[in-house]
């Protein structure tokens, strides 16, 4: 892990300052002012559907007026981490991150369907980090990666080709990156358990339901490709939803805009 590169001095400090309970707009400003080309990123992304209002953002103190501390954080880390992980040797970055932003999106949409607004931005960055495991993977082991990536590609499901070839799954290695960047301890745990058969928390369970939702539209591989199944069977439904009323319809109507939103966000956090 040592090989991968950390997260921006600006996105770290912006992490302190938001913890912070005495933090202001202008210490927001101030630690932006040192990173122009992230910042710019930033605008750019705040002005994406995802984000933008009636009017467009201008300029980043009306980003941060308009969209709070935390989700400007989340901002910053998606751009800083999307910039840095633009490369790939086996794998469509692209297509990966269109997932992962996607799965972001949609744990978020998640959240605020079920009155869980409170979680709504922590579901966000678990679900854009899910997969950042695979990233690692081809950055850091490159030419024991490649077989992994021809397995899936011949239909072998994911977690299977990965410990099959490495002895390590993409899972436990996205929570190895995210401890690397000091990212809270219930995060680690949502990259690290999002594939367990029976998730017990909140944060694992939902981006478990998010991913096979996201992957029923955008398969990553032939073995998703017939990915079929029931919601309300799967371990981790009652995890997210209880037992209490659910709008399934609107849920599913969402996650096709969310997709739409992933591809130009993407598209996006990739321009220089």
């Amino acid at each position: 892990m040592r090989t991968l590169p950390s997260l921006p001095t600006t996105v770290v400090s912006l992490g302190q300052a938001v913890a912070d309970d005495r933090c202001s707009v202008d210490r927001i400003l101030n630690i932006l002012a040192k990173d122009p080309a992230l910042s710019a990123t930033m605008l750019r992304l705040a002005n994406s559907v995802m984000y933008a209002g009636d009017q467009r953002v201008m300029d980043l103190r009306t980003a941060v007026m308009r969209l709070g501390f935390e989700a400007l954080l989340n901002l910053g880390r998606t751009a800083a981490i999307i910039r840095s992980f633009r490369g790939s040797n086996h794998m469509d970055p692209f297509r990966l991150w269109q997932h992962s932003v996607a799965v972001g999106l949609v744990s978020k949409g998640i959240c605020r369907l079920i009155k869980m607004n409170h979680m709504d931005e922590s579901a966000y960055l678990a679900g854009l980090l899910h997969d950042i495991g695979k990233i690692a993977l081809d950055r850091c082991f490159t030419e024991e990666y490649g077989p992994v990536v021809l397995a899936i590609e011949r239909g072998d499901a994911c977690l299977d080709a990965e410990f099959g070839n490495l002895g390590i799954t993409h899972a436990e290695v996205g929570a190895m990156v995210a401890e690397h960047w000091s990212f809270p301890a219930p995060m680690v745990t949502a990259i690290r358990d999002h594939h367990q058969d029976h998730p017990k928390e909140f944060l694992p369970a939902l981006v478990q339901i998010a991913d096979l939702l996201v992957r029923t539209r955008i398969p990553n591989g032939p073995a998703d490709e017939t990915l079929m199944f029931a919601l309300e069977e799967q371990p981790a439904y009652p995890v997210v939803f209880g037992g209490g009323d659910f709008d399934a319809e609107r849920l599913t109507f969402s996650i096709d805009d969310e997709l739409e939103h992933a591809v130009t966000f993407v598209k996006l956090a990739f321009q220089d």
